[in-house]
């Protein structure tokens, strides 16, 4: 995926001759966070938010007096939109610790990519920005993994063998692929490890039959701990800066609006 497809456009522009005043007038209008500087109509800085608070206000500066030229950071470092890659983007700005990275194309101001574009589309990227971060797997993730192991028990009773098998597979994989990216995520190893423990029990009786009863309470056992983190997953916001816990909102499926107990399911 290009640079491109991510990009936030149209991107304010101030000239660098700009009282901050101005600016900051402009963001609050506009609700955004940063703005490009240019001089003679081309891109030469940026200033942020963070900016006017250190380098204006904790100077007991006035605003009204203090240039755009005078706070700005330069020299600016932007991306093409054709040529780069989100990868790229993303390995851009951890390099250089910044938060956004204007988009440049021919000499022309097109666009601007941020972190949070970067993180919207891959949250388990996180860490290249956020060292310190914990970062956990989301609970409309986990619950529409519950919901379909969950059929699994439906499978089992049936004797429907081969359904349970690839059903355990999917969720499996899945769980492989999180775990390596939630690394952090204790709660999640804890049922990546039972279901690997399932697995193996199936892999070594062969059939169902063999070993019916003891996959039965293995599954359920693995059911209960999906439903209990997914439950307090779902009660959390979807990112807390505060705790230094980042939650995300299942990035393949739409999630219900409904909070579910952590109760065993049941059918009709």
């Amino acid at each position: 995926m290009k640079v491109r497809e991510i990009m936030s456009r149209p991107i304010i522009t101030e000239d660098e001759d700009t009282i901050i005043i101005k600016i900051a007038k402009d963001m609050e209008e506009f609700g955004i966070g940063s703005v490009v500087i240019t001089s003679e109509g081309k891109p030469a800085g940026i200033i942020t938010e963070r900016d006017i608070a250190l380098k204006v206000l904790l100077k007991n500066k006035r605003a009204s007096e203090v240039k755009a030229k005078e706070i700005m950071s330069s020299p600016l470092i932007t991306i093409e939109p054709e040529e780069a890659s989100v990868e790229e983007a993303c390995k851009l700005a951890s390099e250089k610790r910044i938060k956004r990275l204007p988009v440049v194309e021919n000499g022309v101001l097109v666009g601007i990519v941020s972190v949070r574009n970067i993180l919207t589309l891959k949250p388990e990227w996180i860490k290249r920005f956020y060292p310190e971060v914990r970062v956990l797997a989301s609970g409309w993730t986990l619950d529409r993994l519950e919901k379909s192991l969950s059929d699994c028990e439906v499978f089992i009773a049936g004797k429907d063998e081969k359904s349970y098998k690839k059903r355990l597979k999917e969720v499996f994989d899945e769980l492989s692929e999180l775990v390596s990216h939630y690394v952090d995520d204790k709660e999640l190893k804890d049922i990546f490890d039972s279901m690997e423990q399932l697995q193996h029990d199936i892999e070594e009786k062969g059939e169902i039959e063999k070993s019916k009863e003891k996959q039965r309470k293995m599954l359920e056992n693995i059911l209960r701990k999906f439903r209990h983190t997914t439950y307090w997953r779902k009660q959390q916001s979807m990112s807390s800066f505060a705790s230094g816990i980042f939650w995300f909102r299942d990035y393949r499926h739409g999630t219900g609006k409904e909070l579910r107990l952590p109760f065993k399911r049941t059918r009709s």
